[in-house]
């Protein structure tokens, strides 16, 4: 089935950094679609463009708990938690996910930046790994991202 217009319109403007726009084309739906998983996943994106932390993730924490099963509640409320400097509870808020979460090269992927953030660089590496197995691009994206600089010599097939 295809999406509806208005989803794809929002992530069109979500895609091109035009965030007021995707906001309002979320706002001009009617109340019971605004609350649908799909609206709220980019109410919460768009929440965590202009920094606001808290409401990000009390978004995020409702649509985990309305729809476990939509993962982004899971990682947007994490990376939301993790950019307030609540790192450890960004993991536990993440590991109380739906085990199909252990699926997503993104749970592995946030968790072995959150627990390098921690200094936890083994467990780190081994969230890395698993990240990697599921999606080979995310080698190339761990080289080049800042949060994983301290292992970026340790990466699973990195080329000397």
């Amino acid at each position: 089935m295809d999406e509806p217009s208005w989803l794809e319109k929002a992530r069109g403007y979500i895609d091109l950094g035009m965030f007021d726009e995707a906001s309002k084309v979320i706002a001009s739906l009617p109340e019971e679609r605004q609350k649908s998983p799909e609206a709220k996943e980019m109410q919460i994106v768009i929440l965590l463009d202009r920094q606001k932390l808290e409401e990000a993730f009390t978004l995020s924490r409702d649509l985990a708990e309305s729809d476990p099963e939509n993962h982004a509640g899971f990682i947007q409320g994490a990376y939301a938690l993790h950019a307030m400097n609540k790192t450890q509870a960004a993991i536990d808020f993440l590991q109380t996910g739906p085990h199909s979460l252990r699926d997503d090269q993104c749970y592995f992927y946030n968790l072995a930046c959150y627990e390098l953030a921690l200094g936890r660089s083994e467990a780190a590496l081994t969230w890395l790994t698993q990240s990697i197995q599921l999606d080979s691009r995310n080698r190339t994206r761990a080289l080049n991202d800042p949060d994983l600089e301290a292992l970026r010599d340790q990466i699973p097939g990195k080329v000397k």
